[in-house]
């Protein structure tokens, strides 16, 4: 080596401390995160959920039930400044920058991302790695969709010790043959079989243009991964899926719960698409308790493909009060 290349490598040596230079500027983040996880962290199990300035509804609403079950181990990912403002704000410690997984700076506010979106499925694509990086650090972690509402604390209903516990979104009887697990549930341990599972997961989603769902399925059972891991699919009676719920037509009521003969542990606002349809199915089974929160919404920025701006009602004018006849 000549002199003058050691001189060089010196001074980057010098000036990164040793480290490698990619990973100098992601310190800070990786910093925040292991400090905000360790925080909240309650026997050593956190849960994560993601949302957007478009969605800040559906997260207090979300965080409303949980916080009625005493949870507190919570993280909730925000996808821009906007949100990130609003949740640290309203709930101090348990907002996280989604810069905090990644190089990408956050944008200004994204309004809505659509379901089957090309911006919704990038980020929903980064939610193996966003587990992953939870996993690294040695924590169980537990990922919830911002579109459901907890009614029971799963933690104390899902078995322990095992590699991956999830959801059911198909119609199958026996949930631990399904071909179609739901991504909006899913708890994991800081295992090796539970890693390489998250790490096939990504690659997948990659694959198959950014398809979350069906690449975990693919992964999980499609290359029968599912004979290797230990896990657990939760009964349907605790954690139906969206389409199940409107079958039922069950209602957060004991009289509408004895009806339909469910009794569930959340109510999960999918197979529909929209802002607008997930928030009335929640508020038609009696769960919608964001009108409730006396929060103050911010406005969301129009953007780009897939990010749609939440409606905005129009005032209807007020019509002239009848005049009192006199007598």
């Amino acid at each position: 080596m000549t002199a003058g290349l050691l001189t060089i490598l010196l001074l980057v040596l010098t000036a990164t401390e040793g480290r490698p230079i990619d990973r100098d500027s992601t310190e800070p983040e990786i910093s925040l995160l292991q400090e905000r996880v360790a925080a909240v962290a309650v026997d050593n199990k956190v849960i994560l959920t993601q949302t957007s300035c478009g969605y800040l509804e559906f997260a207090v609403n979300w965080i409303t039930h949980v916080e009625a079950l005493g949870l507190t181990n919570w993280l909730t990912i925000a996808e821009d400044e906007t949100a990130l403002k609003f949740l640290e704000e309203r709930y101090p410690g348990h907002a996280l920058p989604a810069s905090a997984f990644t190089n990408e700076a956050l944008s200004s506010g994204n309004a809505l991302y659509e379901w089957g979106s090309a911006a919704f499925t990038k980020v929903a694509c980064a939610r193996p790695s966003y587990l992953q990086m939870v996993l690294d650090l040695g924590y169980e972690v537990l990922w919830s969709d911002m579109d459901a509402v907890w009614l029971k604390n799963f933690f104390a209903l899902a078995p322990q010790g095992l590699d991956y516990v999830g959801v059911d979104d198909s119609e199958t009887e026996n949930e631990q043959e399904t071909e179609n697990a739901c991504t909006g549930l899913m708890y994991f341990r800081p295992t090796a079989r539970a890693q390489q599972l998250l790490a096939d997961w990504h690659d997948m989603c990659i694959e198959l243009n950014n398809n979350n769902q069906g690449a975990f399925n693919r992964v999980f059972s499609g290359s029968g991964l599912h004979r290797t891991i230990d896990y657990f699919i939760m009964p349907k009676q605790l954690y139906p899926h969206g389409a199940l719920i409107e079958l039922v037509d069950y209602k957060r009521s004991e009289a509408a719960a004895s009806a339909s003969g469910m009794d569930p542990a959340w109510v999960h606002a999918n197979y529909r698409v929209g802002h607008s349809a997930k928030r009335e199915f929640l508020r038609d089974r009696l769960v919608w308790k964001a009108d409730q929160a006396s929060a103050s919404f911010p406005t969301c920025p129009t953007a780009a493909d897939g990010i749609m701006p939440i409606p905005v009602e129009e005032p209807q004018p007020q019509q002239p009060e009848a005049e009192t006849p006199q007598l």
